[in-house]
């Protein structure tokens, strides 16, 4: 598979994403101040036009700058998130977020598998095509090296509408916004299991497979949870040698 990654498995991307939070940094660029153009970024990046416009999509996401069609991309207002966008308080300052990640998917592990099995039973043909296209796109995505969070967070979210609960897909409104916190934390190394689990998924929801759904959902979001638990030891073992 070709995935153009450092050896910290980060997509060029969000490699440029971070160069380019750097450069607003030192050039302590302001609200309304203008980024340089895409082909400016290209050379202060050292990447191509399309991973600099992935780039963007990344920090567009996150609140970091706005894109104005025919003007450019400029530094965005930032704002303390309110409790309404931020409910599960992953951006409070004294947020220990490993350990919060961990809690985050221990709640994960208690829903959204039987949203799935749900959504095996309950979903229309219609629901699960989107479904995999969702599933495809998000693939599509992670072999080219971009990011892709965006379309897992929309995965997710097609599972608790495919469930025909409005309240589990109001819940999952909610739990998805930990999404890219937790990117952050694994530090995208499990693109390639997601890439299993989503398939695994979807097809069993597809076919109306609800213990499949269930079991593919219980074994991608154990996957991930092991990934934190090392995250947090590692976290334990810094803190006992300083």
């Amino acid at each position: 598979m070709n995935r153009q990654t450092s050896s910290g498995g980060k997509s060029l991307s969000e490699q440029a994403a971070e160069m380019i939070r750097q450069y607003i940094a030192d050039k302590e660029m302001k609200k309304g101040d203008k980024l340089p153009n895409e082909f400016q970024l290209m050379e202060i990046c050292s990447v191509s036009r399309s991973t600099i416009r992935e780039a963007i999509k990344i920090l567009t996401f996150e609140g970091l700058v706005e894109v104005m069609r025919g003007s450019g991309t400029y530094i965005a207002e930032q704002k303390a998130p309110a409790a309404e966008a931020d409910p599960m308080g992953f951006y409070e300052e004294d947020t220990d977020l490993p350990k919060k990640a961990l809690d985050f998917f221990d709640i994960r592990l208690m829903l959204e598998p039987e949203i799935a099995a749900m959504a095996a039973t309950n979903a229309t043909y219609k629901d699960c095509q989107k479904l995999l296209e969702l599933e495809a796109k998000t693939r599509e995505e992670i072999v080219a090296g971009r990011s892709y969070y965006e379309y897992d967070i929309q995965f997710h979210k097609q599972i608790a509408k495919c469930s025909k609960n409005q309240i589990a897909y109001k819940l999952m409104e909610i739990i998805v916004t930990g999404i890219p916190v937790f990117v952050k934390v694994t530090k995208n190394v499990l693109s390639e299991h997601t890439l299993y689990y989503h398939q695994a998924i979807a097809e069993s929801i597809a076919s109306g497979d609800a213990v499949g759904a269930r079991c593919g959902m219980i074994g991608h979001l154990n996957r991930n949870r092991k990934t934190i638990l090392d995250e947090v030891e590692k976290q334990k073992q810094k803190q006992k040698q300083q």
